[in-house]
């Protein structure tokens, strides 16, 4: 392309005339020896292809070379796997035959072996042989058991029936309530109990021997200590084989209870303290009240500001006729009457109001059960607990308020109006003998 270039460029200074002869041919010469440079280039480029092509085809003939073996070592394959299939279905049907009703005895071996895996593992008597499940991995494989594995199978059955009946002691490690695990001496009662050496309960749960965080009541525990010691011959043990003991864990206790009430149970409580105050306050003012009127009993003659009873008689003495003693007895006994019956209001009041407190609870805890289920639905029952729980504490709670300071209200009312009553008596007999003095004094004047 160059070449071309400086050609026109030549025709042009030749046409304008203004180039020697000479330079002209230097020129010519310089257009001539770069053209052949270039068919150089050309011819170069040419042959690299060329080369490159070559190549190319040798690839492409040995990539083809390779597909082809592929596909003869596949077809190869098929034949050998379908050789093998065929064998194998052949030596199947030729075990099934051999096998008869023995491939149902394996298969309910496989099955007791199954169902006793589970018992073994949740058995107490694996604690003291840890490694006795490992004989019955045969019965997650599709092989038929060997015949070991068989005898393992008989030997764990006989294992499970004899160690039932036995109490035995031995060495294992235990869990603690603070989580530390130590080698500790463990009497084991067939498969139901297990008891440390300091007469703790144990239960047995996934493979380790724990404490449990609950154990039953100090006498239960001084029995399971007696009998681990040598001292007793009964003990408490669990048929569930643990599990009833578990549950002294899940059991809440009474705090727990209280809790589940919530702030309504929590406000029941107080007003029945509150009412328990009133009720004990209110009854020793009523015993000193009455003590200090059998008291005045006693001397009738001179009436003491102490006691009701005195007062009354003090106010009655005061009238000179029968009148204005009869007003001012009255008098004394309306102002004796709202002493003696103070603070019941406040207990037939608190005893009214806890039952509705309660039932307040049931229902606020009811529609928080409720919320849980348009929430959660109904699959986890322990979404619903708590809002039951709350309903039933807070009743529960309300009750047991209610119920005491009923009684404490009707024995104070009672005692209450009995010493109202005696007021009431003396208080007309001190009129009917004031009214006999004023007749038999009328009479001695009459005499007179």
């Amino acid at each position: 392309m160059k070449g071309v270039m400086r050609s026109i460029a030549v025709l042009m200074l030749v046409l304008c005339g203004s180039v020697q002869a000479n330079e002209l041919q230097q020129l010519l010469q310089q257009v001539r020896s770069e053209i052949a440079e270039d068919k150089r280039a050309d011819g170069a480029r040419l042959a690299e292809f060329r080369s490159d092509h070559a190549r190319q085809q040798a690839l492409l003939a040995e990539a083809r070379a390779r597909l082809a073996a592929a596909e003869a070592r596949q077809a190869e394959l098929k034949a050998a796997f379908q050789t093998n299939e065929d064998a194998l279905t052949e030596r199947g049907e030729a075990l099934r035959m051999r096998s008869g009703q023995l491939g149902e005895v394996f298969g309910v071996v496989k099955q007791q072996a199954q169902e006793l895996h589970g018992l073994v593992n949740d058995s107490m008597i694996t604690a003291q042989y840890p490694d006795r499940a490992e004989l019955l991995a045969f019965a997650d494989r599709k092989r038929i058991p060997a015949l070991s594995e068989l005898e393992g199978l008989w030997f764990l059955l006989q294992q499970e029936m004899t160690a039932t009946g036995e109490v035995v002691r031995f060495t294992a490690p235990v869990v603690q309530a603070s989580g530390e695990r130590q080698q500790a001496e463990v009497l084991r009662v067939g498969p139901f109990t297990a008891l440390s050496d300091q007469g703790l309960y144990l239960n047995y749960v996934e493979g380790n021997l724990q404490v449990l965080p609950v154990q039953p009541d100090r006498s239960v525990q001084a029995q399971a200590f007696s009998f681990v010691q040598g001292q007793d011959e009964s003990l408490v043990v669990d048929p569930s084989r643990g599990n009833l003991l578990a549950l002294l864990a899940q059991t809440p206790n009474l705090q727990e209870r209280i809790a589940q009430g919530g702030l309504v149970g929590y406000i029941i409580l107080g007003l029945g303290g509150i009412g328990l105050l009133v009720a004990l306050w209110k009854l020793l003012t009523t015993l000193k009240t009455e003590l200090s009127v059998r008291n005045q009993l006693r001397n009738p003659e001179q009436g003491r500001s102490d006691n009701p009873l005195g007062r009354i008689m003090t106010a009655g003495q005061a009238g000179r006729t029968t009148d204005e003693t009869e007003l001012r007895v009255d008098e004394a006994l309306l102002k004796e009457a709202p002493l003696l019956e103070r603070g019941l209001t406040l207990l037939k009041l608190i005893a009214a109001v806890a039952p509705l407190l309660g039932l307040l609870g049931t229902v606020t805890g009811m529609i928080g059960t409720f919320q849980s289920i348009t929430l959660f639905g109904t699959g986890d029952p322990k979404l619903m607990a708590g809002g039951i729980s709350q309903a039933l504490m807070t009743t529960v709670l309300g009750l047991c308020v209610a119920i005491p300071l009923l009684f404490c209200h009707s024995l104070l009312a009672a005692r209450s109006r009995r010493l109202l009553q005696l007021l009431q008596q003396k208080g007309l007999a001190l009129l009917a003998v004031q009214r006999e003095q004023l007749s038999d004094a009328e009479e001695a004047r009459h005499a007179a």
